[in-house]
């Protein structure tokens, strides 16, 4: 026997949930790519609430990259532009 999850209408062992016991099409996906708990664990903690995920991401984690990498040279912003798959344009900006 597994965790129970206790909600206001019913508890039940988490082993018997399935994928598709899930509300929808997101969960499903949320399920097979990040677990059972994950998912279970979105819908007890956030249930009618919107969550956006960033299309930026990783931005911050771009910048600092960057910056520590950085060199202060014309070389460096060629490398970092190769390496990272920016355009030199892009990776100037970025250091600002």
């Amino acid at each position: 026997m597994g965790k129970i999850i206790k909600t206001p209408y019913i508890n039940f062992d988490i082993d018997i949930i399935t994928v598709d016991d899930m509300p929808n099409q997101t969960f499903k996906e949320i399920y097979e790519l990040c677990g059972k708990e994950v998912a279970i664990s979105l819908l007890q903690n956030y249930a009618g609430c919107q969550i956006q995920v960033p299309a930026r991401a990783f931005y911050n984690l771009r910048q600092r990259l960057l910056k520590s990498e950085f060199d202060g040279t014309t070389e460096s912003i060629r490398y970092l532009a190769r390496k990272y798959g920016f355009t030199e344009y892009r990776v100037r900006e970025a250091l600002k």
